[in-house]
């Protein structure tokens, strides 16, 4: 009886896990990883930032002519003594979410002013990837802008700040990706 019971909770175990993993799945991450129909993969390189590797990725099945198309984040980090490398796809819809997000942000940073409290400005996106710039007490001990770019919030490793003077080079690869996706 004990060993029905500890079988059952595991398969539902299982299927919660399973069913809250397919929930966060992008339309992109989805395509590349569905099997039993033939696809083509076309994969566009970007140009390279020291953060990470973004790839614009167009897969489209050639069975039924669907086409999704979207940006492969590839980011190595230290697990424990290990390099792994972390995947991160975004959706095509979404890039937009972050160019926007990228331009507010150096429009913020432009402005003189700061803020007297603890701020932060941050665009998620499905598969979580995050953007995010923040105050944090300086040297000085006054608040002072940081920038963060996070591939996999469910990752603490994928997290690397950002140089301030760097957020053009970020809004470059996306643009780059929106313009290689449009053709």
């Amino acid at each position: 009886m004990k060993k029905n019971l500890l079988a059952i909770f595991l398969l539902f175990s299982l299927t919660i896990g399973m069913a809250q993993q397919m929930a966060y799945s992008t339309k992109i991450e989805e395509a590349v990883n569905t099997t039993g129909f033939l696809f083509k993969q076309e994969v566009f390189s970007l140009k390279n930032i020291s953060l990470f590797r973004a790839d614009a990725l167009k897969i489209t099945n050639i069975e039924t002519f669907k086409s999704t198309s979207g940006l492969r984040i590839i980011q190595s980090i230290q697990v424990g003594k290990k390099q792994a490398t972390l995947h991160s796809y975004i959706d095509a819809q979404e890039i937009d979410g972050l160019i926007t997000a990228l331009q507010y942000i150096s429009t913020i940073l432009k402005n003189p002013t700061m803020p007297s409290n603890y701020t932060e400005i941050k665009y998620n996106t499905l598969s979580g990837f995050q953007v995010k710039l923040y105050t944090m007490l300086n040297d000085q001990g006054k608040l002072a802008w940081r920038l963060t770019v996070c591939s996999k919030i469910s990752e603490p490793a994928s997290l690397r700040e950002v140089p301030l003077n760097e957020i053009s080079s970020l809004q470059d690869v996306f643009k780059q990706a929106k313009q290689k996706l449009q053709n």
